[in-house]
């Protein structure tokens, strides 16, 4: 299915009047330091690596891989020196075909925010040496993540992964999903304009579990992913591309009658997905994946699950432009569609889990309630385009989609930018905001994904008052609009920043991370790039970088840095 984002990108990737909303550019590249990611594929009896997650006060959860035949037992070690000569905690884990081989042991007993180094054995085979840490109890200054998304293998190098895996001061890695694509080689969906740099194994879209299973140890072959998980502890939530593009409760928009029944299939995704993460599985039904980090007396965390426990199906750019006619449906669409009462992501228990877990936390004192979210939840209004867009654009759209000319007209009605986000579900972030505001609750930090961009938001109510802020990260890999806007990409950021209030920087040009450090009175949220993920030779820089703090009610961007002077203009409102 054409999601509305990509069809306003080749809209305005066709324009040639873009230019007339002004000249804009992002800075220069600032400088940065040049790196290698390596290329060196896994080898032996442990060649996926090792991998640690789900970090609690007192447990983490090991993960390994071993290449056996028959089922075997496999060693594990934890001690708080790299040399191991004295042991913390070990024992012995049973693996098999019925678990693809993959080793995972929840340790327990484990001492508060300490370091420790882990390794498994079989036979006289003993895996890399990883690191891991626990969550602190009490008083600690600061916090620090690395957050990231949408990391597909065949758009690109995962030079991301390798940069974060230089770094000493993470805390851990905040995956906010599409951590692997379900897509085909053949497929061209989402894909570069190039093709793929790497092909995908299976060839084919993964549909069965051993499609699934093929997937996610083709992903753990790429050295980066296997240092960073290595080095630093994972908390990771899936979106959708793990089972597949758009899901919900009851299907997928990549999701056809002929590829089986999707019950079936998101069974095999999750199942492998749980086989080849270090993520705690649930003790009842396998969707049911947020969960909740106390770092200190400093944050909680709550990783939340957008797509399979209650969302409904999205609205399709068609269901709009049926129900709008002229404009004389818009309020009918509104009022029974869009808005409509039973449309919902979280679901009522997730939605109770966020906000005890939040006033829990407010009544402990600390100052950070952190979600992380898969979708952008900031309000983002479609621009008008009819004054953007030339004849010649839609003359050459036109035979690849004929759809065109009603898009553009309904563009004027000014309808969610992505109706596959929380704006597509707008009384279901209602219902969310109303929970936490009468539970004194309106400082949330969001952290976000699966747009391909950074977003740096406001967060307000129907009634304009704040809830918090939103940063969105861009992707590991996946395509940025640059890949299909070009030298109009910073125009279009121009027009999108410009016309959505609430959205106070993006740039959608980069692929990064966002390295987001916590302390008592402030946070600040570094919004680190590279130049490239098409060669393993990259630089990584600081693209720009926001103070976020408690304006006494809620919680206000500061005096941001790395912005040109359009940008600040736009961060303050005077666009």
């Amino acid at each position: 299915m054409i999601s509305r984002r990509k069809l306003l990108t080749a809209t305005l990737a066709a324009s040639t009047s873009v230019a007339a909303l002004g000249a804009y550019e992002f800075w220069p590249l600032p400088s940065g330091q040049s790196f290698t990611s390596s290329d060196t594929a896994g080898s032996g009896v442990f060649a996926h690596g090792v991998a640690s997650g789900d970090p609690l006060h007192d447990r983490v959860v090991l993960w390994t891989h071993v290449d056996a035949n028959d089922a075997v037992d496999v060693q594990w070690e934890v001690s708080q020196t790299a040399d191991f000569k004295s042991l913390f905690a070990t024992g012995v884990v049973a693996t098999s075909a019925a678990r693809d081989w993959t080793v995972k042991v929840d340790v327990s007993g484990l001492t508060a925010g300490t370091q420790f180094f882990y390794r498994f054995k079989l036979g006289d085979n003993t895996s890399e040496v990883g690191r891991t840490k626990t969550l602190p109890v009490g008083p600690i200054a600061d916090a620090r993540f690395a957050v990231v998304s949408c990391s597909s293998w065949q758009h690109g190098y995962f030079n991301v992964y390798d940069h974060i895996a230089r770094q000493d001061h993470f805390d851990a890695m905040i995956h906010l999903g599409d951590y692997i694509y379900e897509y085909g080689t053949s497929e061209k969906a989402g894909q570069p304009k190039a093709g793929p740099i790497r092909p995908h194994a299976p060839t084919h879209e993964t549909i069965t579990l051993a499609d699934y299973r093929m997937r996610l140890a083709q992903y753990r072959q790429d050295a980066s992913l296997r240092a960073v998980t290595a080095r630093i502890p994972l908390i990771a939530i899936w979106d959708d591309h793990e089972t597949a593009n758009d899901s919900y409760t009851t299907g997928a928009a990549n999701h056809q009658s002929d590829e089986g029944n999707w019950p079936d299939r998101q069974a095999a995704a999750l199942q492998a997905y749980y086989e080849w993460l270090p993520v705690r599985e649930p003790s009842g039904d396998s969707v049911t994946a947020y969960r909740s980090y106390e770092w200190g007396d400093l944050a909680t965390l709550v990783a939340v699950e957008t797509r399979l426990i209650a969302r409904n199906a999205p609205i399709t750019v068609e269901d709009a432009s049926d129900a709008l006619g002229d404009g004389e449906g818009l309020d009918a669409f509104n009022e029974n569609i869009l808005f409509a009462e039973d449309r919902e992501v979280l679901g009522q228990a997730q939605q109770d889990f966020v906000v005890d877990a939040f006033t829990q936390s407010k009544r402990a004192g600390k100052p950070w309630r952190i979600l992380a979210n898969q979708v952008v939840m900031g309000r983002v209004a479609t621009p008008d385009l009819r004054p953007h867009v030339t004849k010649e654009a839609m003359d050459n759209i036109r035979p690849k989609w004929a759809g065109i000319d009603e898009f553009v007209r309904i563009s004027g009605f000014r309808l969610p930018f992505d109706l596959n986000s929380w704006d597509g579900y707008p009384a279901a972030r209602t219902r969310l905001y109303d929970a936490l505001d009468a539970a004194g609750i309106n400082d949330m930090l969001v952290l976000t994904g699966d747009a391909h961009e950074y977003w740096v938001n406001d967060l307000t109510a129907d009634d304009g008052s704040k809830m918090g802020v939103e940063i969105g990260t861009t992707s590991v890999t996946s395509s940025t609009l640059q890949s299909f806007l070009g030298d109009s990409t910073a125009s279009y950021a121009l027009l999108m920043t410009r016309e959505n209030p609430d959205v106070r920087y993006y740039n959608p040009v980069y692929h990064g991370y966002v390295d987001l450090h916590l302390m008592t009175n402030a946070a600040v949220a570094d919004l680190v790039a590279v130049d490239t993920v098409f060669t393993r030779d990259y630089t990584a820089f600081s693209t720009a970088k926001f103070k976020v703090s408690s304006d006494h009610q809620s919680l206000a961007f500061g005096r941001p840095r790395g912005l040109n002077p359009k940008q600040w203009a736009l961060f303050r409102s005077l666009g």
